[in-house]
This record gives structure tokens, C-alpha cells and sequence, in this order.
């Protein structure tokens, strides 16, 4: 694994769990929140509901793997639907949010646990990670997915924040609100080109179909879902 994977990996943890532990909390409840993180709310439900409109509705036997989940939320959705889910989060302090947000009639099928998403947590039929790939540079991105490709029966949705000169202009606009309303690192992508070149360098392994499914835009929150399909 490239060097800028545990570098990154560090800042974040360092951020969910000092810097914006209280603000990411409030952010997904109901709690109210500024004007910018209200934007992210409303763009963070938006894709949750894309993503999860991709997999079946009962998801009964079905084994997920929610990768950077959080404080909980899209675990909770998927074992709703039946499904037996593990969260992993490298922060502590959000994954103590989301045991306790754990609704006990789930406790028997969703389970969280403080890890890395490059670990080994055995096979899956899907794999979700939802923003959990948009602050890694592209090569660190790749890596992940080809990890987690190998131990995934039918499946993986991730999210990326695609690159335009628009969302370059948000980026600095947002330099100026305080650090606790600002994501910790961003890595936009050329999409394309990275599905281009994701399907170029793995298609000689296994078999697989990879295909944006949709965009999220609300304002300070821009990320395009990708499906990843054996």
C-alpha cells in the first residue's frame, strides 16, 4: 500500500475524532446545524437512497461489509432490509455514535467495529462505501477496491467527488467557514478516466462490470455513485 494511504488515513482519523467528532454527530441526526451542513445532510440522504436503491429491498441472507460507515446510518438502512452488515470506521468515536444509535431490534445482524477498510474482514456478497473514497488520491482508491474486489461475491457502490473547475471554486469558498464545517481532505477525480483505467488494469483478473449510477450536487456536497458489478 502506497505511503499516502496510512498519511491520509491518519489525517481523518485525527479529524473525526478531535476535530469535528460533535459537529459529524449533530450533522447525522436532526439536530440543527449551520447553513453549510445542512446542504451536506440533505446530499449525504440523496445518496444514501441512490446507493441503497441499488441493491435489493430484502436483502434477508445477504452479508454487507459498510466501509467507512460512520456514525451508523447506511448499516442500520441495510439491516433494516434484513441484511447481516458489519460497519467498519477507523474512528472510535464515531463508531461509539453508532452502537448507540443501534436500534436493539438490529443488534442480532449489524455489528461495528473500529478498523481499516484495507484489513481483512472475510467475504461479503456487497460491499458499500458511501464517501468513504472521496479523500484518498486516486492510486490509494484503486488499491482499496482491488483489495476488497478479491473477498466480494457480487458487488461494490462507492462514491467519488468527479472534478470540474466549479467544485474548485467550492473548495476554496469553503476554505473560509470554520474547520469543523469543512471536510478534512478532498480528492477529486476524473471519473472516467478512472473507470477507464480501473477496468483497464483489473479486467485480466476477474470479471466485472464498473458504471457510474448517478450524481449528488448540493452545493458543498458533490459526489457521483459508482457501481462495481461481478
Amino acid at each position: 500500500m502506497p505511503k499516502t494511504y496510512s498519511q491520509t488515513r491518519d489525517r481523518i482519523q485525527v479529524y473525526f475524532d478531535q476535530t469535528a467528532v460533535k459537529a459529524w454527530e449533530a450533522l447525522t441526526n436532526e439536530s440543527p446545524v449551520s447553513a453549510i451542513r445542512s446542504k451536506v445532510r440533505a446530499g449525504r440522504q440523496e445518496m444514501r437512497e441512490l446507493l441503497l436503491s441499488r441493491l435489493p429491498k430484502d436483502l434477508t441472507d445477504y452479508s454487507i461489509l459498510d466501509a467507512g460507515c460512520g456514525t451508523g446510518q447506511m448499516s442500520i438502512d441495510l439491516g433494516m432490509r434484513g441484511a447481516k452488515v458489519l460497519g467498519i470506521d477507523i474512528s472510535a468515536n464515531l463508531i461509539d455514535i453508532a452502537r448507540k444509535r443501534l436500534p436493539r431490534e438490529l443488534k442480532s445482524r449489524v455489528n461495528f467495529a473500529v478498523s481499516d477498510m484495507m484489513k481483512n474482514h472475510g467475504d461479503f456478497d456487497h460491499v458499500v462505501l458511501m464517501d468513504s473514497l472521496i479523500h484518498y488520491p486516486e492510486a490509494d482508491a484503486k488499491a482499496i477496491l482491488s483489495n476488497l474486489l478479491e473477498r466480494t461475491r457480487m458487488g461494490i457502490l462507492f462514491t467519488m467527488v468527479p472534478t470540474n473547475a466549479f467544485l474548485k471554486l467550492k473548495l476554496l469558498f469553503g476554505r473560509l467557514f470554520p474547520q469543523s464545517d469543512r471536510s478534512p481532505v478532498l480528492a477529486p477525480l476524473d471519473i472516467k478516466s478512472f473507470i477507464k483505467m480501473f477496468d483497464r488494469g483489473l479486467k485480466d483478473k476477474v470479471s466485472f462490470e464498473i458504471n457510474s449510477v448517478g450524481q449528488v450536487n448540493k452545493w458543498f456536497y458533490t459526489s457521483e455513485a459508482i457501481e462495481l458489478k461481478k
